[in-house]
C-alpha cells in the first residue's frame, strides 16, 4: 500500500499514487480519507510507521526539486504524466500543457513561440509531481524508462502535420473559451426563451419573477439588497463606505426593536391585545378558516432573520430606487432594468426625502427621533401601495423578485425552493404586520382606543388576499407555494401494478419473466458504444469505480453534475480532454475526424461528429433502462464511470 523512497525521501501511497504530505496529522488525515478509511489501531500503527522514516518537508521537497537536465528516474508508483519542459539556459520550468509552454517562452523568454518551428524552444518529457492537491503541484522532469531517456517528440504526435497543430490548438483555445463563457453565463439570469431549466408554473406563470429579473447579473442582484459589513453597522458610521446607510439601517433596527417591546409579554411598553393580533391576523383566518390572531412571540435568532430581511428591502430602495444610477448595469440598449419598472408614490418619495432630512440635522437626539419617524412612514408607505396589474412597480415585490434569486455560495445560475423562498415572504410578512402595528401605537398614541380602528381600516385595505397591492400579492404566493411544496413528487417512477407481475415504465408494460432478459440485452448494447463507439476501444484510460465517486442527488447548479463535485477532481484530472487527447495522438482517428477546408486548412468533420452524437444518444437509452428497469439499486457498474 506504501513505499518509502529513500532518494527523494517521500512515502509514496500506490493506491492514490501520490505522496503522502508529511507530518502526523497530514499522515492521519490522508489514511482517514477515502480509499483507506482506517481507524482504531490500524489508524495509529501505520500512521506511526509513516512517521517514522526520514522524511523531508514540503518546502525541502521544493527546495530539492529535481532540475529539468538531472535525468531523474521516475519514481515507483508516483503518477506519471506527459508534459513539456523549457530548454532555456538556468530555466527549469515544466508543464503539462502545450498552451502554457508557449505562454512561458512570450512572457518570461520574451521568445515568440513559432520559433520553436525553426529552433526547439521546449521539448515533450515525463513529468511527476510528489503531491496532487490544490496548491502543492510542482513538476519534475523524468527519464522515460521506455525509452531510456528524455523523450524527444510524443508518441502519436510525429505525423501532426502544420495544419493539424494548428486545428488541436485552436479547438483547446475554443474549449477554454467556451468553459469560461459557461461559467459567466451561470450568473446571469436567461430569459424564458432561452433557458435551457424545465418550466416551474409557481415561478413563470404565479410570480413572473424571471421576467422581472431577465438579463440580471446575479452578483448585481445579490449586492442590489446585500447589507454593510456588520463591523460598520456596530461602529455607526464612521469610516462607513456609505455613512448614511448605516445610520439608516441602525435607525431601522432601532424602530423594528421598539416594535417588537409593544408585542412582548415582558415588556412595560406592551400594547398587544388578542383582539389587536385577531384584527393583524384577519387575512389567515379568511384564507384558513381559522381564528389564530397574530404570533407575535419569536426566538431571538428568529428575529434577527426576520429584521435582517426587512432591513435589506430598505437597502434595495436605497440603492435601486432612490439612488439615480439605479445599481443594475444595462446590457443591452432595450434591456428593462427595474428601476425602469419601479413606480414610487408620492408617500414613498416624501418619506425617503424625510430620511435624508433627518440625516442633515445636527442635533443627534433630533436627527434619531426625526429619523425613526421617516423609517416608520417609509415602511407604512411601502405597504400600503395600490400596483393594479403592474405588480413589480412595487419596491417590495421586486425585491421579492430578488430573492427568489440564490446567493452566493447556495449554488449557480439557480432560483430558490419554493419552500425556502416562502421563508422570505414569511419574514416580510409577519415585520410587516409589525410594523403595522407599532405606527398604529404611534399614530394613535394620544388615544389608544383608536388603534384598533387604525388597524382594522389599514389591514382591509392593503392586508388581505384580494387587495392589490404589495401583501395582496405576497399572502397569494404564500398559499400558492403552501400547496406546491406539498405537492412536489419524484419523475419516471417505474410502476408496479396490483398483479405484483408486471411493470410500467413510461407506458411500455413489462412481464417479470421478460426484465431479466431485457437487463441483459441492454447492458451488453451499452457495453458496446461505450467502449468501441464513444471511448474509441482505449485501453489506457484510468479506470474508475463508483465506490471512489462523490455525488450529490441534490447538486442543481447551473451545469452542476458529479463531474463538477469538489471531491471528484483527484480522479478527473484532465479526463475532460482524455478523448481530445486520444484523437490528436491517432493517426486513424484523425483521420476520421477531420478533413480539409476549401482553403486548405483542417476542420472537423460534420458527418463524423453526427456519427458519434447519434452513438451518445443511443448510449443514453440503454442507461436510461438500466437505471429505471431492474428491480433494487440502480445500476452503479463501474466501467460506466470511466
Amino acid at each position: 500500500m506504501f513505499s518509502y523512497d529513500p532518494i527523494h525521501r517521500v512515502v509514496v501511497c500506490h493506491l492514490c499514487r501520490s505522496c503522502v504530505v508529511p507530518g502526523l496529522r497530514s499522515q492521519e488525515r490522508h489514511l482517514r480519507a477515502k480509499p483507506h478509511r482506517l481507524t482504531g489501531d490500524t489508524l495509529k500503527t501505520t500512521a506511526q510507521l509513516l512517521n517514522s522514516y526520514d522524511l523531508r518537508t514540503v518546502e525541502e521537497l521544493r527546495e530539492h526539486k529535481p532540475g529539468a537536465r538531472a535525468e531523474c528516474r521516475p519514481i515507483e508508483h508516483l503518477a506519471s504524466y506527459d508534459g513539456f519542459y523549457c530548454q532555456q539556459p538556468e530555466c527549469d520550468f515544466s508543464t503539462r500543457h502545450r498552451l502554457r509552454i508557449r505562454e512561458h517562452m512570450s512572457a518570461v523568454h520574451e521568445i515568440k513561440a513559432k520559433e520553436h518551428e525553426k529552433s526547439p524552444l521546449w521539448k515533450e518529457c515525463k513529468l511527476q509531481t510528489y503531491f496532487t492537491a490544490k496548491g502543492c503541484i510542482d513538476y519534475f522532469v523524468v527519464v522515460d524508462e521506455e525509452n531510456g531517456g528524455v523523450r524527444g517528440t510524443a508518441r502519436g504526435s510525429m505525423s501532426l502535420t502544420e495544419p493539424e497543430k494548428e486545428l488541436f490548438e485552436k479547438l483547446e483555445r475554443d474549449y477554454k473559451d467556451v468553459k469560461c463563457d459557461l461559467e459567466e453565463q451561470a450568473t446571469v439570469v436567461q430569459d424564458i426563451g432561452d433557458s435551457r431549466s424545465e418550466r416551474v408554473p409557481w415561478l413563470h406563470d404565479v410570480t413572473g419573477f424571471p421576467y422581472h429579473n431577465t438579463m440580471l447579473k446575479d452578483e448585481e442582484i445579490w449586492s442590489s439588497y446585500k447589507l454593510p459589513p456588520k463591523k460598520e453597522l456596530d461602529a455607526g458610521s464612521e469610516n462607513a463606505a456609505d455613512p448614511d446607510l448605516v445610520r439608516i439601517l441602525v435607525a431601522a433596527e432601532a424602530v423594528l426593536r421598539d416594535a417588537y417591546r409593544l408585542c412582548s409579554d415582558t415588556s412595560p411598553d406592551r400594547k398587544m391585545t388578542q383582539q389587536r393580533a385577531n384584527i393583524l391576523n384577519e387575512f389567515y383566518a379568511g384564507a384558513s378558516g381559522k381564528a389564530d390572531g397574530f404570533r407575535y412571540f419569536k426566538n431571538a435568532s428568529t428575529l434577527v432573520t426576520y429584521f435582517t430581511t426587512m432591513k435589506q428591502l430598505l437597502v434595495y430602495y436605497y440603492r435601486v430606487v432612490y439612488n439615480e444610477d439605479g445599481h443594475f448595469t444595462r446590457a443591452k440598449p432595450d434591456q428593462v432594468l427595474p428601476k425602469d419598472v419601479i413606480q414610487p408614490t408620492a408617500p414613498q418619495i416624501q418619506a425617503m426625502d424625510e430620511i435624508m432630512e433627518a440625516l442633515a440635522l445636527e442635533d443627534e437626539e433630533e436627527a434619531e427621533l426625526a429619523l425613526k419617524h421617516a423609517i416608520r412612514r417609509l415602511y407604512l408607505a411601502l405597504i400600503c401601495h395600490i400596483v393594479g396589474s403592474v405588480p413589480f412597480k412595487s419596491p417590495v415585490l421586486s425585491f421579492c423578485a430578488m430573492l427568489s434569486r440564490k446567493v452566493r455560495g447556495k449554488g449557480r445560475g439557480l432560483w430558490e425552493e419554493p419552500g425556502n423562498f416562502n421563508s422570505h415572504l414569511s419574514a416580510l410578512t409577519w415585520t410587516a404586520q409589525l410594523v403595522l402595528f407599532d405606527y398604529a401605537c404611534f399614530q394613535e398614541q394620544d388615544d389608544e382606543d383608536q388603534i384598533p380602528v387604525f388597524l382594522a381600516k389599514v389591514c382591509k385595505k392593503f392586508f388581505q388576499q384580494l387587495a392589490e397591492t404589495p401583501f395582496g400579492h405576497i399572502l397569494q404566493w404564500r398559499l400558492y407555494l403552501f400547496k406546491v411544496g406539498k405537492a412536489a413528487i419524484a419523475k419516471h417512477q417505474a410502476r408496479w401494478l396490483l398483479d405484483g407481475q408486471t411493470v410500467e415504465y413510461r407506458g411500455v408494460e413489462l412481464q417479470m419473466s421478460q426484465i431479466s432478459d431485457l437487463v441483459v440485452s441492454e447492458y451488453q448494447q451499452a457495453h458496446a458504444l461505450l467502449y468501441d463507439e464513444l471511448m474509441f476501444q482505449a485501453k489506457d484510460l484510468t479506470p474508475m469505480e463508483s465506490w471512489r465517486l462523490k455525488d450529490d442527488l441534490d447538486l442543481e447548479d447551473f451545469g452542476g453534475s458529479w463531474l463538477s463535485h469538489p471531491g471528484n477532481s483527484e480522479f478527473l484530472e484532465g479526463a475532460e480532454l482524455a478523448l481530445f487527447r486520444r484523437i490528436q495522438g491517432n493517426a486513424e482517428l484523425r483521420a476520421m475526424f477531420l478533413t480539409k477546408a476549401k482553403d486548405g486548412s483542417m476542420v472537423l468533420c460534420p458527418k463524423a461528429m453526427e456519427i458519434y452524437e447519434a452513438h451518445a444518444q443511443e448510449f443514453l437509452k440503454r442507461a436510461l433502462v438500466l437505471c429505471h428497469i431492474p428491480p433494487g439499486r440502480r445500476c452503479e457498474n463501474p466501467s460506466y464511470c470511466q
